[in-house]
């Protein structure tokens, strides 16, 4: 089975349950994560409407598409600073490769807050906690 289903498959139960010997419930599933916020800089409240998308992206090829490797999508129940925590799989990741984290806010669809720079993670000597800051976009 493709590994990003058997992620699918697990996230809701990874969330969802503890763990009994203090560990946590990725660390006892081999699966790792990616930790950061979601912010911006404008003084603009986020309507109830509001979504946020935060994706873990393999952009090592320089002129194809990105690779996704984990997204979260979430409805924030209140406003930015907004955490978010992807979950993956190591054995995804080649340390040769190149990762970075974007994200994105829409409300009623519409295109509102994106990432405009480069967020690396994971590989050559970066961290997995990133704190985004968002532009907002001329729509």
């Amino acid at each position: 089975m493709n590994r990003f289903i058997k992620l699918a498959l697990l996230l809701p139960f990874i969330i969802a349950c503890g763990s009994p010997g203090g560990g946590s419930p990725v660390e006892d599933t081999g699966l790792a994560t990616v930790s950061g916020s979601v912010t911006y800089r404008e003084r603009i409240a986020l309507t109830p409407e509001a979504v946020v998308e935060v994706q873990l992206l393999d952009v090592s090829l320089a002129d194809v598409s990105a690779k996704m490797i984990a997204q979260q999508t979430i409805k924030p129940k209140h406003q930015v600073p907004i955490p978010f925590e992807l979950v993956y799989d190591p054995a995804d990741i080649d340390q040769r490769m190149t990762y970075a984290v974007r994200a994105t806010i829409r409300e009623r669809g519409r295109l509102m807050f994106t990432t405009d720079r480069h967020y690396p993670v994971l590989t050559r000597g970066h961290s997995n906690h990133v704190d985004l800051i968002l532009v907002r976009t001329s729509n």
